[in-house]
């Protein structure tokens, strides 16, 4: 091997380096892209790389940084997935079921209310049709009410 030319920057240990810092991105909620990626890096080493650099180098036959950035991309899609709602209009539907909700509620209420006129109706009417001491029938629905 020859000494000739320049030193070379992007070494298996300051790609493994990188590789660690792309592997963290999704947990660290930063979206992964190569523009991300380039940033950092040259925070972290300060030398900025290239894309194509990046995404080809190779060690021992195995794009390290490359198989790095897909990984990481997985799991930020994943991770996407699993905190989007189920269905796109999950909020839609949990709306409708409260109003499907309240709109039964309301119903038996109407229900109810009617009930309770029909039998208010037909105890005035009954109160009304009788011949006897407005006072003791009075007292006698006072006395059978709850």
């Amino acid at each position: 091997m020859s000494n000739a030319g320049r030193k070379e920057i992007l070494t298996e240990q300051v790609a493994k380096q990188i590789c660690r810092m792309i592997e963290r991105m999704p947990d660290a909620a930063i979206p992964v892209t190569w523009e991300n990626v380039i940033a950092h890096a040259k925070k972290k080493v300060g030398h900025g790389f290239n894309r194509q650099m990046l995404s080809q180098k190779e060690w021992n036959g195995r794009k390290l940084i490359a198989e790095a950035f897909s990984e990481a991309k997985e799991v930020q899609k994943r991770m996407q997935k699993d905190s989007a709602p189920k269905y796109k209009t999950a909020p839609r539907g949990v709306l409708q079921k409260r109003i499907a909700t309240l709109e039964a509620k309301n119903l038996a209420l109407q229900e109810e209310l009617e009930k309770e006129r029909a039998r208010k109706i037909d105890a005035l009417d009954a109160f009304l049709n009788t011949r006897c001491d407005l006072r003791k029938l009075l007292q006698e629905s006072y006395e059978t009410e709850p």
